[in-house]
């Protein structure tokens, strides 16, 4: 049931994206010659800049790729990074792409990285977990982050990455280390651990204790039976300390609402205690989803210019030119370095606009319930905003 109430006063508080000064040599130099030296069909192409022949030459897989994801999928994803084509399709537009979703979820969550670097330093090293990796995207998105973020000495840092196909991992290495060798912060202090198996199994080959665990568009990939996957969750969690584990998918219902009912689970089955403190995000409170079923599903539409050259062209060829970044997801945060108490008057906003005209109508997420509610009138409001309301209801 939709209930229907006019707050009082409210600060908003607006996702962003803000992309690190390295991004630009990152997706215009680092991945389009990574991809040209490794794929390219002639060896005298190889060492060449890339250029725009080459662009028209690889976007025949970016569109294919594209189509592919774009397509009905009952049975799970084909396995695409199988194909030489696609695995370098990906690299040089589909990376650049998921890795703005991490950054985006980074600044919304700057105290999960923050609680990640304590452990860290506590450890002498930042031990990461990238399961489902492909080409570490997610792993590559922290190290843009810290670039920019971190003043101080950066701690030694130990990937482990899972993937089924040996050979995206390889990419994602050389470009990992073709990173950190660029920039001195990170010379000589990043150690990348490789495993050949699928996420429900990566579990028990991770260290006991982990800074910060990604998992990237996985989940929605995968037609593995919840049974078979029952025992990944609480080994994963046990490990999860720092700044817990972050699990991004894309802005689909089913994959959307896996992550709410997941969610629920992790509370009910007492992996995570029932407190909004064991979630960075995106909940403000600890009871049921309101959006784990229904018509309804928790997702993010943020306004984003991706920068890129290339990534320009490659949008504007696809026929949609990307102005948003689109995904739902799951912080889980750990025992050791819970989330901030959320204040009891804080509402997430759940939905674009409902209606149009003197009152535009919003869902704000509340336990069991979404609740509609109109913004004074000419303000706007985005869907993710957290909002405050001078009368909210008892605290949870």
């Amino acid at each position: 049931m939709m209930k229907s109430k006019k707050p009082g006063h409210f600060t908003p508080r607006v996702i962003q994206s803000r992309f690190p000064a390295a991004w630009t040599w990152f997706v215009d130099e680092l991945i389009p010659a990574t991809a040209k030296k490794k794929y390219s069909p002639k060896e005298s192409w190889k060492e060449k800049p890339f250029s725009k022949e080459d662009a028209r030459f690889f976007f025949k897989g970016i569109e294919e790729l594209s189509n592919l994801f774009t397509e009905e999928r009952p049975k799970g994803m084909v396995p695409y990074f199988n194909h030489p084509k696609y695995r370098c399709a990906y690299l040089l537009y589909f990376l650049p792409l998921q890795a703005a979703k991490f950054l985006t979820l980074f600044e919304l969550n700057p105290g999960a990285l923050k609680a990640a670097l304590q452990h860290g330093r506590e450890q002498k090293v930042l031990r990461i977990a990238d399961i489902g990796a492909g080409p570490a995207t997610a792993s590559l998105a922290f190290l843009l982050w810290i670039l920019e973020n971190e003043k101080g000495e950066i701690p030694r840092i130990e990937f482990y990455w899972s993937d089924t196909q040996s050979d995206i991992l390889k990419d994602g290495k050389e470009l990992v280390e073709s990173l950190s060798n660029q920039f001195p912060k990170l010379r000589d202090k990043v150690e990348i651990h490789l495993s050949t198996l699928p996420w429900w199994k990566s579990a028990s080959r991770l260290p006991d204790e982990l800074s910060l665990t990604f998992l990237g568009h996985v989940l929605n990939e995968s037609a593995v039976p919840t049974q078979m996957s029952e025992a990944f969750w609480p080994d994963l969690i046990d490990r999860a300390s720092g700044g817990g584990v972050l699990m991004v998918e894309p802005a689909a219902r089913k994959s959307s609402q896996y992550l709410s009912r997941l969610r629920n689970e992790l509370f009910s089955n007492d992996c995570i205690e029932n407190t909004p403190q064991r979630i960075w995000g995106p909940c403000l409170h600890a009871g049921n989803c309101p959006l784990a079923e229904g018509r309804d599903w928790c997702h993010f539409s943020v306004p984003t210019k991706i920068p890129g050259e290339w990534f320009k062209g490659f949008s504007e060829n696809l026929g949609s030119e990307r102005q948003w970044v689109k995904f739902s997801y799951l912080w889980v945060a750990s025992a050791s370095h819970p989330a901030p108490l959320p204040p009891a008057t804080a509402r997430r906003v759940i939905s674009d606009t409902l209606s149009q005209g003197l009152k535009a109508t919003h869902l704000l997420c509340e336990p069991d319930e979404a609740r509609k509610w109109n913004p004074p009138s000419g303000v706007r409001i985005w869907r993710g905003d957290v909002v405050k309301l001078s009368k909210g209801r008892e605290e949870f």
